[in-house]
Parts: C-alpha cells; sequence; structure tokens
C-alpha cells in the first residue's frame, strides 16, 4: 500500500519526534539527516534502551495500528531503522482499510492531543484529490511538510503511493532548496508560512508544476507569489487534523467547493457522521467561505495559536500571578507580572515558550 521510502520517511518522523520527546539533549545532536539506513534505534545508535523502546513501538502502535498484524514484535527485537522500515511497509500490505491511523495535534491551542481516522477514510479522500483536486497527474511530489501528521501523510504517503510517483523530500532542507530541485510535472505540497519563505527564491520561469497548500489560510499573496515563481496554479485545501479534508478552491478570495465524497449540511457529513469544523462557515449550496475560528485561535508561524491557552500555561508557573500574551508578527510577546517578592529575572528562562 506504501512504497519503502514512503516507510523510512515515517519511521525517520516519528522516531526522531519521539526522540525529541523523551531526549531532547540526544536528538538535538542526532538528526535524522545523519542517520543510515542501518542506524541502530538501541544503545548502540540513537540510544533507545530497552524501556524507551517499548515506549517508541507504543507510538507506533497508536499511529498506525501495529497489533492489527503483529509486526510490533518484530520491531522490538530488530531496532534497526531499514528493518523497521521493511516491517512497516509490509504492515500497510497486511493492514485491513477499517484499521485507524492516530495523528496528534501540535498542542498550539490546548494540550496535544492524539485523533483517529479510519485508513479506509483517508484512503477516500485521498482519491477524491486525485479525480478532482488535482490539475494534472504529477511525475513527483515535492514535500515541504513531515510525514507523520495528516496533511503530510495524505499528500506524501498515501498519494504517491496511489499514483506510483516518487517522492522528493526537503521538509529538513533550507527555503532555498525548492529553487535548485523545481521541475516541470512537480507537485509541491506545503503550507502558506513554508511557501511564504521557499517561492521568492525560484527563477520565475513558468513550469508545468503544481502547487497545494493546506494547515492554515492562504492569503491572497499566495497565488501572486506562486506565479511569480513559475507555478501553473495552487490548489488550497480547507480542512483540519479533526476532519480530514473538506473543501478546496484555486484562486484567491474563491468560495470553496465541498469535497464530493462528502454530504453538504452545516456542519457536512460523512458517511452520516457530522464533522465537527473548528470554523465559522457561510454557505452557498456546496460552497462556503471561512469566517473565522470558533475558538479565535490565530495563525504564528502557520500553527494555530490561542492567545488564552499560553497565558494560562504561563500562570501556572508559581511564581507568575499574571500573564497577558499578544502576537506580534510572525510571533507571540508575552508580559508577566511576577509573584510579590520573585526576581522578574528569575522567571526568564522558566517562562520561556
Amino acid at each position: 500500500m506504501i512504497h519503502h521510502d514512503q516507510a523510512l520517511r515515517l519511521c525517520k518522523a516519528v522516531i526522531f519526534e519521539t526522540l525529541l520527546r523523551l531526549f531532547p539533549d540526544r536528538a538535538r545532536r542526532l538528526h535524522p539527516v545523519q542517520w543510515g539506513a542501518t542506524m541502530r534505534l538501541d544503545e548502540d545508535g540513537l540510544g533507545f534502551d530497552s524501556l524507551a523502546r517499548i515506549d517508541l513501538v507504543s507510538v507506533f502502535n497508536t499511529r498506525f495500528s501495529l497489533q492489527s498484524t503483529g509486526v510490533e514484535d518484530y520491531m522490538y527485537i530488530q531496532p534497526q531503522l531499514d528493518i523497521w522500515a521493511d516491517l512497516l511497509e509490509e504492515h500497510f500490505r497486511l493492514l485491513p482499510t477499517a484499521a485507524a491511523m492516530g495523528f496528534f495535534t501540535s498542542g498550539s491551542t490546548g494540550a496535544p492531543k492524539i485523533l483517529f481516522h479510519p485508513l479506509e477514510d483517508l484512503l477516500a479522500e485521498i482519491d477524491v484529490h486525485i479525480a478532482h483536486s488535482l490539475v494534472d497527474r504529477p511525475g513527483r511530489i515535492v514535500a515541504l511538510v513531515p510525514p507523520q501528521h495528516i496533511y503530510g501523510f495524505l499528500f506524501t504517503v498515501l498519494l504517491p503511493s496511489r499514483l506510483k510517483v516518487s517522492v522528493l523530500d526537503l521538509s529538513d532542507k533550507g527555503p532555498g532548496a525548492l529553487s535548485r530541485h523545481l521541475d516541470a510535472g512537480d507537485l509541491v505540497i506545503a503550507t502558506p508560512h513554508l511557501f511564504a519563505r521557499a517561492l521568492p527564491f525560484c527563477s520565475g520561469k513558468p513550469l508545468s508544476a503544481h502547487a497545494v497548500s493546506s494547515t492554515a489560510p492562504a492569503p491572497d499573496s499566495l497565488w501572486t507569489l506562486a506565479r511569480r515563481a513559475g507555478l501553473a496554479s495552487v490548489t488550497e485545501i480547507y480542512g483540519s487534523s479533526e476532519t480530514g479534508g473538506v473543501g478546496t478552491r484555486r484562486s484567491a478570495g474563491a468560495l470553496f467547493r465541498l469535497l464530493p465524497h462528502l454530504d453538504a449540511g452545516d456542519p457536512p457529513t460523512r458517511n452520516g457522521q457530522r464533522l465537527d469544523l473548528q470554523d465559522h462557515l457561510s454557505w452557498q449550496a456546496e460552497q462556503f467561505r471561512v469566517l473565522g475560528r470558533r475558538d479565535h485561535a490565530i495563525q504564528i508561524g502557520g500553527h494555530n495559536v490561542s492567545m488564552a491557552a499560553v497565558a494560562a500555561t504561563l500562570e501556572r508557573h508559581p511564581h507568575v500571578a499574571q500573564a497577558y500574551v499578544r502576537p506580534e508578527g510572525e510571533r507571540i510577546k508575552a508580559f508577566v507580572v511576577p509573584c510579590p517578592g520573585v526576581d522578574p529575572l528569575a522567571l526568564e528562562t522558566p517562562c520561556a515558550v
């Protein structure tokens, strides 16, 4: 169902994410670009001891339902990157499509949470995109996003596997990398934040290459940037980790059109189940306009961030009496009132977010 290269990308991304959570200092010294195919995951390599490997396998279980095929047992006793990629590829070959895939939210609007989607729903969505959302059949996928989140999984794992095309992974490269590698027939998968950094470096030579953008509202300037960079089209996908894709549009200011495998309504439904959207929408038949988020989160550096959640996190510190947070460009600025008798300078490091 997925190619070996995509299984390897998934393994690297999930292992590094777990390494960063469990052993942040070690993760900063051992970035995946340094990992060879035979990288050991145990004490002879990345440093996951027997207990940490149980945690790591559990993460893979949660994300990919390994228990459905039993490959988790082999992963635990054979802690080597290329072997894990082989096992994950075999797992997806055997996996029932009713099995659930798990995706974590970023935690920028509250505590991170795991969201589950049946694989069959994800496959149905990507088949709809192939039939209706893509302007041309791509010759290659260029990934500027990692594969373990739902957007990256759909468009840089399932899509190339369905179309049997290769993936050029630039997600760990600098913003100028796209300009060096972009070619005719490419489909570039990124976010508005990443496109804003990468497209200005492209030559502007017209190419029959296309782009897909999601995870955040695309500003009108994205289509202008894409045209100047030489791209033939941009398709914006509206959706979320909770719902998957909901609608698409191909021009600035246009209404989104509901994906045809969903049923129109407020909210829309999939297989009879309502999709609880995070935004207020204005509907016109099967088209809609996004009016704004229900939780008042805003976009900061390509992520949805709740000012109230950040302030509440700061105020949980025992030495903080009150906190106020506001956006400032692509960053946030926090104003903290220390408790009586607390040196304000002593809070700078503990309160950094």
